[in-house]
């Protein structure tokens, strides 16, 4: 199974200078706690996530309203290849101790985002259908 199969496509992204309120706006807005910071071309440049906020920005007494996002993100972005294999990209987060791999394609532009929740989420829809296929030949 390749990576492109259980990411969450077209994650929400925002650039390096946009201020943290935009940010934490847009993770209200769409819903989410992680938005990939890309440049002009899509490429990604870092990752912030709510939890960078707050010991970033808010624990720091920063205001958001005036604090760029290039200050609270991490920059060092941990990438996976979108037809690379779910085994190899699990691999690379335990190697780098990470929760989350932006998703690039062959041009090197962000077009997912995958968590370790999507891994786990993977394996539970494969448990339940292991499941209702065992169900299934007991009533046979």
């Amino acid at each position: 199974m390749k990576v492109a199969t259980i990411c969450t496509r077209l994650p929400e992204t925002i650039s390096a200078h946009e201020t943290v309120l935009v940010a934490s706006r847009r993770m209200l807005d769409h819903e989410v706690g992680t938005l990939v910071v890309t440049n002009t071309d899509g490429h990604p440049e870092g990752i912030v996530t709510d939890r960078d906020i707050v010991l970033r920005c808010v624990a720091e007494e920063l205001v958001p309203g005036k604090t760029r996002v290039s200050d609270v993100m991490t920059s060092q972005v941990h990438t996976v290849h979108d037809n690379e294999a779910v085994e190899a990209a699990l691999e690379m987060m335990a190697d780098r101790e990470v929760r989350r791999l932006v998703v690039v394609n062959d041009a090197g532009r962000v077009c997912g985002i995958v968590s370790l929740d999507d891994f786990l989420e993977g394996l539970v829809a494969a448990a339940e259908d292991i499941g209702r296929l065992i169900r299934r030949q007991v009533h046979v």
